[in-house]
Order: C-alpha cells, then sequence, then structure tokens
C-alpha cells in the first residue's frame, strides 16, 4: 500500500511540474517565430510563446540585430508542443512546417 501512495505521489507531483513549469519557461506575452518561416497563406507562421532570454538552448541561434532565432525542435517547444499549438490556435498563428504533418 505504502508503494502505491508513493508512485501516486509521484505522478501527481510530476503533473503538476509539467503544468506549472511553462509559467517559468515561456513569456506569454510575445510570440517566437521560427528562423525560416514567415507566412502560411495570409497567416503569420510562429510556434507558441517566446521563451525567456534565460531558458538555456531554448533558441536557435542569436542574431543581435534581430534578437533571437526559433526552431520546432527546441526543448521547449518539444516538451510542451501541446501547449504551444494551443496557445497559436487561440492567437491564430499558422503552426510552423515541422509540425503540419
Amino acid at each position: 500500500m505504502m508503494q502505491l501512495k508513493r508512485i501516486g505521489t509521484a505522478i501527481v507531483v510530476v503533473g503538476g511540474l509539467y503544468l506549472l513549469l511553462p509559467l517559468a519557461v515561456f513569456n506569454f506575452t510575445s510570440v517566437a517565430r521560427p528562423y525560416d518561416e514567415e507566412y502560411l497563406g495570409t497567416r503569420e507562421v510562429a510556434i507558441g510563446p517566446k521563451p525567456y532570454w534565460w531558458v538555456p538552448k531554448a533558441a536557435w541561434k542569436l542574431d543581435v540585430p534581430g534578437g533571437f532565432s526559433y526552431d520546432a525542435s527546441g526543448w521547449p517547444f518539444v516538451v510542451w508542443k501541446p501547449l504551444c499549438l494551443a496557445f497559436l490556435k487561440a492567437k491564430g498563428y499558422a503552426p510552423p512546417a515541422a509540425w503540419r504533418k
């Protein structure tokens, strides 16, 4: 019984972290745009909310005049892909080509 309680606690903790960590990783007031796409038809292409600057390896590369460039294979976008897709749908952006299969 104690083993089952520990497993249940671990599942709740991991689930809670998955739901709460995006608040520390993403800045939901701005949009991360991919480095290699701009438009799909008439809609702008985006990957999701922009990660904060201090999140390691979230950006694809640093382009000093233009800021950061992003790729759909960046770890925050892969880990929270359902959240990113919901964000894009709510804001009216098109998903990147890597996610349109």
